[in-house]
Protein backbone atom coordinates (compact mmCIF):
# COMPACT_ATOMS: atom_id res chain seq x y z
CA UNK A 1 0.00 0.00 0.00
CA UNK A 2 3.01 2.07 1.36
CA UNK A 3 4.32 1.20 -2.34
CA UNK A 4 0.58 2.76 -4.14
CA UNK A 5 0.78 5.69 -2.25
CA UNK A 6 4.51 6.84 -3.21
CA UNK A 7 3.47 6.18 -6.76
CA UNK A 8 0.36 8.67 -6.52
CA UNK A 9 2.73 11.10 -4.90
CA UNK A 10 5.37 10.90 -7.67
CA UNK A 11 2.73 11.19 -10.34
CA UNK A 12 1.16 13.87 -8.67
CA UNK A 13 4.63 15.57 -8.79
CA UNK A 14 5.34 15.12 -12.44
CA UNK A 15 1.81 16.65 -12.66
CA UNK A 16 2.42 19.73 -11.05
CA UNK A 17 6.16 20.09 -12.59
CA UNK A 18 4.44 19.22 -16.20
CA UNK A 19 1.65 22.31 -15.47
CA UNK A 20 4.77 24.14 -14.00
CA UNK A 21 7.31 23.77 -17.33
CA UNK A 22 4.04 24.68 -19.51
CA UNK A 23 3.39 27.82 -17.35
CA UNK A 24 6.72 28.92 -17.67
CA UNK A 25 6.85 28.18 -21.83
CA UNK A 26 3.67 30.18 -22.06
CA UNK A 27 5.09 33.15 -20.18
CA UNK A 28 8.11 32.69 -22.51
CA UNK A 29 6.32 32.50 -25.78
CA UNK A 30 4.32 36.04 -24.85
CA UNK A 31 7.51 37.83 -24.18
CA UNK A 32 9.07 36.10 -27.56
CA UNK A 33 6.07 37.65 -29.80
CA UNK A 34 6.94 40.96 -31.34
CA UNK A 35 4.49 43.59 -30.23
CA UNK A 36 1.77 44.14 -32.91
CA UNK A 37 2.65 47.43 -34.70
CA UNK A 38 0.14 49.34 -35.95
CA UNK A 39 0.65 51.94 -38.70
CA UNK A 40 -1.93 54.42 -39.71
CA UNK A 41 -1.61 56.04 -42.83
CA UNK A 42 -3.08 58.64 -44.36
CA UNK A 43 -5.07 57.70 -47.08
CA UNK A 44 -5.85 60.37 -49.63
CA UNK A 45 -8.61 59.78 -52.06
CA UNK A 46 -8.38 61.31 -55.75
CA UNK A 47 -9.65 62.39 -58.89
CA UNK A 48 -8.49 63.21 -62.36
CA UNK A 49 -10.10 66.59 -63.31
CA UNK A 50 -10.05 67.12 -67.16
CA UNK A 51 -11.98 70.14 -69.32
CA UNK A 52 -12.91 73.15 -68.11
CA UNK A 53 -12.09 72.91 -64.57
CA UNK A 54 -9.50 75.80 -63.46
CA UNK A 55 -7.20 73.48 -62.38
CA UNK A 56 -6.55 70.15 -64.56
CA UNK A 57 -4.77 66.84 -63.42
CA UNK A 58 -4.96 65.12 -60.37
CA UNK A 59 -6.99 66.68 -57.13
CA UNK A 60 -6.58 64.89 -54.28
CA UNK A 61 -9.32 65.37 -51.60
CA UNK A 62 -9.88 63.61 -47.68
CA UNK A 63 -13.22 62.20 -46.95
CA UNK A 64 -15.97 62.11 -49.15
CA UNK A 65 -16.75 64.75 -51.89
CA UNK A 66 -19.75 65.85 -53.89
CA UNK A 67 -19.27 66.89 -57.82
CA UNK A 68 -20.74 70.30 -56.27
CA UNK A 69 -17.40 70.07 -53.77
CA UNK A 70 -15.25 69.83 -56.12
CA UNK A 71 -16.56 72.69 -58.14
CA UNK A 72 -16.83 75.02 -55.48
CA UNK A 73 -12.94 74.71 -54.03
CA UNK A 74 -11.54 74.24 -57.99
CA UNK A 75 -13.36 76.57 -59.78
CA UNK A 76 -14.19 76.44 -63.97
CA UNK A 77 -14.50 78.48 -66.52
CA UNK A 78 -16.83 80.90 -67.90
CA UNK A 79 -17.43 78.49 -70.74
CA UNK A 80 -18.34 75.75 -67.93
CA UNK A 81 -21.09 73.96 -68.71
CA UNK A 82 -22.19 72.43 -65.11
CA UNK A 83 -25.70 70.72 -66.64
CA UNK A 84 -22.90 67.90 -67.95
CA UNK A 85 -22.59 67.10 -64.20
CA UNK A 86 -24.44 65.85 -61.72
CA UNK A 87 -23.40 68.17 -59.04
CA UNK A 88 -24.75 66.07 -55.84
CA UNK A 89 -23.13 62.92 -56.94
CA UNK A 90 -20.63 61.90 -54.60
CA UNK A 91 -17.06 61.45 -56.25
CA UNK A 92 -15.57 58.38 -56.65
CA UNK A 93 -12.07 57.35 -55.93
CA UNK A 94 -9.62 57.44 -59.09
CA UNK A 95 -12.06 58.16 -61.09
CA UNK A 96 -11.76 60.79 -63.92
CA UNK A 97 -14.22 63.96 -63.98
CA UNK A 98 -14.67 65.32 -67.16
CA UNK A 99 -16.56 69.03 -67.43
CA UNK A 100 -17.32 70.05 -70.82
CA UNK A 101 -17.53 73.83 -72.45
CA UNK A 102 -20.78 74.87 -73.24
CA UNK A 103 -21.84 74.27 -76.81
CA UNK A 104 -24.85 76.12 -78.84
CA UNK A 105 -26.41 72.93 -78.80
CA UNK A 106 -26.01 70.57 -76.12
CA UNK A 107 -27.56 66.50 -76.65
CA UNK A 108 -28.83 65.64 -73.56
CA UNK A 109 -28.52 61.84 -72.36
CA UNK A 110 -31.03 61.51 -70.24
CA UNK A 111 -33.92 63.56 -72.67
CA UNK A 112 -33.11 63.25 -76.06
CA UNK A 113 -35.02 61.64 -78.87
CA UNK A 114 -33.79 58.79 -81.07
CA UNK A 115 -33.48 61.71 -83.56
CA UNK A 116 -31.10 64.35 -81.73
CA UNK A 117 -28.63 61.37 -80.73
CA UNK A 118 -28.68 59.99 -84.40
CA UNK A 119 -27.16 63.76 -85.40
CA UNK A 120 -23.98 62.67 -83.03
CA UNK A 121 -21.15 61.24 -85.35
CA UNK A 122 -20.92 57.81 -85.33
CA UNK A 123 -24.25 57.44 -83.61
CA UNK A 124 -26.74 55.36 -85.90
CA UNK A 125 -30.83 54.29 -85.29
CA UNK A 126 -29.55 51.28 -83.33
CA UNK A 127 -27.20 52.46 -81.16
CA UNK A 128 -29.70 55.69 -80.07
CA UNK A 129 -31.92 53.72 -79.17
CA UNK A 130 -29.83 51.78 -77.11
CA UNK A 131 -28.83 54.96 -75.05
CA UNK A 132 -32.60 55.24 -74.67
CA UNK A 133 -33.08 51.75 -73.42
CA UNK A 134 -30.11 52.71 -71.17
CA UNK A 135 -31.96 55.38 -69.69
CA UNK A 136 -35.26 53.90 -69.14
CA UNK A 137 -33.60 51.52 -66.64
CA UNK A 138 -31.62 54.37 -64.86
CA UNK A 139 -30.64 57.55 -65.98
CA UNK A 140 -27.54 59.07 -66.87
CA UNK A 141 -25.62 60.55 -64.02
CA UNK A 142 -22.66 61.16 -65.36
CA UNK A 143 -21.19 61.45 -69.33
CA UNK A 144 -18.65 58.91 -68.92
CA UNK A 145 -21.82 56.62 -68.44
CA UNK A 146 -22.72 56.64 -71.86
CA UNK A 147 -19.35 53.77 -72.11
CA UNK A 148 -22.18 51.53 -70.09
CA UNK A 149 -24.30 51.22 -73.11
CA UNK A 150 -23.14 48.52 -75.32
CA UNK A 151 -21.11 49.49 -78.38
CA UNK A 152 -19.82 52.67 -77.19
CA UNK A 153 -16.70 52.59 -76.22
CA UNK A 154 -13.51 54.88 -74.37
CA UNK A 155 -13.29 56.56 -78.33
CA UNK A 156 -16.65 57.33 -79.36
CA UNK A 157 -17.06 58.66 -75.38
CA UNK A 158 -14.30 60.85 -75.88
CA UNK A 159 -15.15 62.02 -79.39
CA UNK A 160 -18.27 63.01 -78.19
CA UNK A 161 -18.08 64.17 -74.82
CA UNK A 162 -17.65 68.12 -75.42
CA UNK A 163 -21.28 67.45 -77.36
CA UNK A 164 -23.11 65.82 -74.60
CA UNK A 165 -24.72 67.07 -71.34
CA UNK A 166 -26.89 65.11 -69.05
Amino acid sequence: MYDILKEDRMKKKYQICGFIILFLCSVAYDFQKPEKIIETQESHSYVILEGEFLKEGKYEYDGEKTIRDIVDEVGVTQQANLSALSLNLSVVDESRLYLPSIQKESISLNHATQEQLMTLSGIGEKTAQKIIDYRKEQPFYTIEDIMKVKGIGEKTYLRLRDLLCL
